[in-house]
């Protein structure tokens, strides 16, 4: 039977470590890096970054490795997609099989520390044409009826199949959800000119 006294230790203990870690890393939750990841847990890497922050944190060359690194272990390891990073902005470029294949790279690029990203992926199929009014029409109704973005900030363009969206979004989340929205309305291809705003209501 075991004895009442190591339950009492282990109710007792627990706790303690827990508040220990917790007061050690100022509340945030340890988090472990995907499986290939070189990056080691720090403090630094522990605290949310703002945007400005993310610039601050990552040269170009670091970023661009990060951005490779989990293109290599993601399901695009094998595509023909190619990372550029200078002076804060990533490029990415090459082709893929559809368009949510591209918002998922344009994803990892943002979650992977990228505060700007210029889109140049292309489908690796010919597009679909439609007219560039019915488009930036199309990709308006998209924004306005999805529940993840606010459409009001955000304007829309549409030149030669290819959607411009400009204005402003709460977070990075949003940003992949409206280009998700703009490729399901049919875009060729979609340019990014968005820019967060945490403030935004």
């Amino acid at each position: 039977m075991k004895s009442p006294f190591k339950y009492f230790v282990v109710l007792v203990t627990c706790p303690l470590f827990i508040a220990t870690i917790m007061e050690n890393t100022e509340g945030q939750v340890l988090v472990v890096p995907l499986a290939g990841f070189e990056e080691t847990i720090s403090p630094e890497t522990l605290v949310p970054r703002s945007d400005k922050d993310n610039r601050r944190g990552h040269s170009d060359e670091e970023l661009e490795y990060r951005i490779q690194r989990r293109l290599e272990i993601s399901p695009y390891r094998n595509a023909d997609i190619t990372v550029h990073v200078k002076q804060g902005e990533t490029v990415l470029s090459g082709y893929v099989k559809d368009h949510d294949s591209i918002v998922e790279v344009i994803e990892i690029a943002y979650d992977s520390g990228a505060t700007n990203v210029d889109n140049q992926i292309q489908l690796d199929h010919p597009w679909r044409e439609i007219n560039d009014q019915k488009l930036k029409e199309a990709v308006e109704a998209e924004l306005y009826w999805s529940p993840f973005v606010n459409s009001v900030p955000i304007r829309v363009e549409a030149q030669s199949g290819t959607v411009i969206l400009s204005g402003r979004v709460e977070n990075r989340g949003e940003i992949v959800d409206a280009v998700k929205n703009a490729y399901e309305a049919g875009a060729k291809n979609v340019r990014i000119r968005l820019w967060i705003d945490p403030t935004l209501d």
